[in-house]
Order: C-alpha cells, then sequence, then structure tokens
C-alpha cells in the first residue's frame, strides 16, 4: 500500500473513533433508556409509544425541501473563504425557514390529530397521543438545525453536546413520568422534553460561535432559500425515501397486527442497534474515497481493504446476534417480548451482505460523486418493498414485513453492487470475504449445537460464555484458514498504533493472531 494511502486510511480510522466514541455513549444510553421504558410500559404499551412519532417524523420528512443539507454545505464552504457575512445570511434564512415551516406543520399536525390517528395509524384513540407528539416536529426543527450548523461550522463538539444531553434527560424523564402514573403519553412527554432541553443546551453553545462570527444586517431571504433549495433538493429526495421507508414500516404493521406486536417488532429493531453501532464509524470512508483518483489502482486497493476489514467485524457479529437472539431479547427486555427474538434473528441477516461490500459500496459511490445511483439505489428499494410488504404483511403479519424488508434490501443491494463494479470500476476480493462467511460459521456451529443442551442459571451468563467461545473460535480460525494475514495484522496495528486505548485493548488480539500466523508460517 502507498503511503498515500496509509495517510487517507489513518485519517479515515481517526474520523471513524471519534465518531464512534461519541455515537456510542449517546447510544449507550438511549438503549439503556428504551430497555427500562420497554420493561415499564409491557408490549402493548411500547406498540403504542412506538406509533407516537410516526406521523410527525413523516411531516417533519416532507417540510424541509433541504436546506439542511445546505446549511451545512454552505457554512462550510463560507467559512473556508473567510465570507462570515454569508455564514451569517445561511445561519439566518435556514433557522427562519426552519421555524417558520415547522411552526405551521406543528399547529397543522396539533388540529388535526385526532384525523391523523384515525386515517394513518388506524387507532383512532390514539387521537391524543399525536396531539402530545405533534410538538416533535418543531423539536426536530430546532435540533436538526443546530447539529447542520455545527456540521458546517465545523464545531462538531456541539454535535456532541446535543447528543449526550438529549439521551441523558430522556432515560431519567421518561421512565420518571411513565412511575408517576402517566403511561405512555409520560414516555411521549419525556421524549419530547428531552429534545427541547438538549436544543437549550446546544443553543447556548451555539449563540457563543454566532456572536465570534460579528453581525450581518442585511438579509435577502427569498434568494437564499431558493439557492439552498437547488443545492439541497436532490439530496433531501433520497432523504425523504429513507424516511418514508422507515415509518412505512410501522404504518403498513398498523392495519395488520396489534400493539403487541408492533411492540415486538420495535424491541427487534432496537436491538439492531447492536450491529449498527458497528456500521456507523465505516461513514468517514465517504471522505477517504473522495480523495483517491476515481479509476485509479489506488482506489481499487483502498475499496478492498475496506470491505475486508468492515466484514472482519460485522459478518461475525451479525452470526453472532442472529443465533443468540432470544438470549440477547429475553436478558435485555425481559420475557414478555416472546416474538421479538424470531424478528430480530431475520432481520439482523441484512448486514451478512457487508462481506459482499453492502457497509462500503454507499460511500464509494457519493465519495467518487456518484450521488444519482445511490438515488437509484434507495428508489429500488421502495419500489420493491411497497407491495411486498403489503401482500407478505397482510398473510404473514411482521415477519411477512420483515422478509419483505430483507428482499428489498437485497434488490438495491444487487444494483449497488452492479453500479461498483461497471459504474466505478472496483473489484473484488471473493476469496477474503468467502474465507470471512466460512470462519463465522464454523465459529457460531458448536453454541447451535450446545445452546439447546447447556443450561445456565441465568441468560446473562449463556450471552457471556457462549461470545466468549465465539471469539475465540472466531479469532483462531481466521489466521487458520487464511482469512487474514501477517501483513492485515500489520496494517490494523499501523492504522491504530496513535490511539493508543483502542490500541491497548485490540493488542492482545493482534498478537494471538501473529502468533499463529508464525507458527502456520514456520509449518509450512
Amino acid at each position: 500500500m502507498t503511503e498515500s494511502l496509509e495517510d487517507i486510511a489513518e485519517t479515515s480510522v481517526r474520523g471513524s473513533l471519534f465518531l464512534f466514541i461519541g455515537y456510542f455513549s449517546s447510544l449507550v444510553i438511549l438503549a439503556i433508556g428504551s430497555i427500562i421504558v420497554a420493561r415499564l410500559l409491557g408490549p402493548d404499551g411500547y406498540g403504542v409509544f412506538s406509533l407516537a412519532f410516526v406521523v410527525p417524523t413523516l411531516v417533519y420528512g416532507l417540510i424541509d425541501p433541504g436546506v439542511g443539507s445546505a446549511l451545512t454545505r454552505f457554512c462550510a464552504k463560507f467559512n473556508s473563504e473567510g465570507r462570515k457575512d454569508l455564514v451569517i445570511q445561511s445561519l439566518k434564512t435556514a433557522f427562519l425557514f426552519k421555524t417558520m415551516v415547522a411552526a405551521t406543520a406543528t399547529i397543522v399536525c396539533f388540529v388535526y390529530s385526532d384525523q391523523l390517528a384515525g386515517y394513518i395509524l388506524n387507532r383512532p384513540d390514539m387521537g391524543f397521543i399525536v396531539k402530545a407528539s405533534s410538538l416533535m416536529v418543531l423539536a426536530q426543527a430546532f435540533f436538526t438545525f443546530l447539529t447542520d450548523s455545527f456540521g458546517g461550522l465545523d464545531r462538531m463538539e456541539g454535535n456532541t453536546l446535543v447528543m449526550v444531553v438529549e439521551a441523558i434527560t430522556k432515560i431519567i424523564l421518561s421512565p420518571m413520568l411513565i412511575l408517576i402514573g402517566f403511561g405512555v403519553l409520560g414516555a411521549v412527554s419525556g421524549h419530547i422534553l428531552s429534545y427541547f432541553f438538549a436544543i437549550l443546551a446546544g443553543g447556548f453553545f451555539f449563540m457563543g460561535i454566532y456572536r465570534a462570527l460579528g453581525n450581518n444586517s442585511s438579509l435577502n431571504f427569498l434568494h437564499n432559500v431558493k439557492e439552498m433549495v437547488s443545492y439541497g433538493f436532490p439530496l433531501y429526495l433520497s432523504s425523504l425515501i429513507g424516511t418514508v421507508f422507515n415509518q412505512l414500516q410501522l404504518l403498513i404493521l398498523a392495519f395488520f397486527v396489534s400493539n403487541i406486536e408492533i411492540g415486538n417488532f420495535n424491541v427487534a429493531v432496537r436491538l439492531l442497534t447492536l450491529v449498527s453501532v458497528l456500521v456507523f464509524p465505516f461513514v468517514s470512508l465517504f471522505p477517504a474515497f473522495s480523495k483517491v483518483r476515481p479509476g485509479s489502482v489506488e482506489l481499487n486497493h483502498l475499496f478492498k481493504m475496506s470491505v475486508k476489514y468492515t466484514a472482519l467485524l460485522i459478518v461475525p457479529a451479525t452470526v453472532l446476534v442472529s443465533v443468540l437472539a432470544r438470549d440477547v431479547v429475553f436478558t435485555l427486555y425481559g420475557r414478555i417480548y416472546t416474538q421479538a427474538p424470531i424478528f430480530l434473528s431475520i432481520s439482523v441477516l441484512t448486514y451478512l451482505y457487508a462481506g459482499l461490500g453492502s457497509i462500503v459500496i454507499p460511500h464509494l459511490l457519493n465519495g467518487t460523486s456518484n450521488t444519482r445511483l445511490s438515488l437509484y439505489s434507495s428508489v429500488i428499494n421502495f419500489t420493491v418493498f411497497l407491495p411486498l410488504a403489503y401482500f407478505l404483511t397482510s398473510n404473514y403479519l411482521v415477519v411477512g414485513l420483515v422478509i419483505a424488508i430483507l428482499i428489498s434490501n437485497t434488490f438495491s443491494f444487487a444494483f449497488c453492487l452492479w453500479a461498483a463494479v461497471r459504474k466505478v470500476g472496483v473489484s473484488f476480493d471473493f476469496k477474503s470475504s468467502s474465507l470471512i462467511y466460512l470462519a463465522s460459521i464454523l465459529s457460531v456451529l458448536p453454541i447451535v449445537f450446545l445452546l439447546p443442551i447447556v443450561q445456565f442459571p441465568h441468560r446473562v451468563f449463556a450471552l457471556i460464555t457462549f461470545g466468549l467461545l465465539f471469539l475465540f473460535l472466531y479469532i483462531t480460525l481466521l489466521p487458520v484458514i487464511g482469512a487474514i494475514s501477517i501483513s492485515d495484522v500489520e496494517t490494523i496495528r499501523g492504522l491504530f498504533k496513535k490511539f493508543k486505548f483502542i490500541g491497548s485493548l485490540m493488542e492482545p488480539v493482534l498478537d494471538y493472531e501473529l502468533r499463529l500466523l508464525y507458527k502456520i508460517h514456520k509449518s509450512n
């Protein structure tokens, strides 16, 4: 690997680790909060809570035609050029636009809450809950204004602040309001209030940054909005498809299954974060691919390396979570969520495509300016999902919906795979991917055999024991079957050499891998 590629990879890892730490801390707090809320409400109440924010989420997705994306882009551009006046113009325009549109949409949701609950959620009795949750439209507008602004101004500590404050206040307020006696309404109110506390904290931090920019009295509001929408609208369409796709899953369930089944489904969705937390750091691959010349050998090398190293982490995690789904659900959420394990076992399988590049390819397409292909992928996913979801859910309930999601994701990924090979010109290291799949499957087979035989006093002991057994077998098999090489271990060690804490955690595993590899090398 050339020195330039090493620099790019190291920068990518640095960004990944900072993203991971910020996202992970917030995610852990929110995960604990969701477990507490789900246990307090039970499957039926948690199902109602899961539906409570469908309407405001859909409404907010419709009302921002790319202004948020444009705000980040314009602030970053003008700030780098030293045009503080234009930075202020962008901030003022975005704030006024978001406030006016979101306030209007909130009022509409509030006034027509009964109709929205009846026609959209198929739950006329949820009118009061929708009335309360309508405030989330305004909360999301202010929250995303802050996060978009902090991103554009390169003040990511602001994003960390609002995420952590939101998570901490939510884990305190929602359970407290439920225990006082407000039930689902208390959980909803705690969720909304946590956003406003985060907005308050982020707002104070933002005003300090804003005042340092100086003052600009003029504001060409309509012209600025036109420019921002012109830039952000294509990104808005892609984002809108994703928002509708996610909320449509709950909407379809609302017409065919009970609140209890929806509660179980939402538990499975929450637990997918066990894998998605591993996926999140790889968003830094987007700028990494942007730094390499399209069509070059270096791009192909970086792509293969990225696919292999993401697969080494995500494929085994997916296999393990799928097999231990029952222990994971019952340990964290309790035995009352009897259906969630099967939903989780099937849903998590979508991450198996990581071995073929499903995590990396979207960043490759965007990083090489093939954003239109990413939009096509979203359209394919949505187009395949809609008829399949209606048919399969009406006949097979939640399992049918989960299968529809898997099938639509498969079609979408197949298109991405074709685009990566034909349009971008990269190739795959199928041997490495196949060996990673093999190591994962062989490592989980003893667990599949032992699960019905070995009894533990508590499921948490089963999780720890089987998890450690899987890890030992997996890291042993990787060098034995040739899934990794000495150069792979040295590359991984080199990427993390500047991060002492993470490196110290990885060092025992890397040392073990090297000892095995040297023994294998000598025996040959």
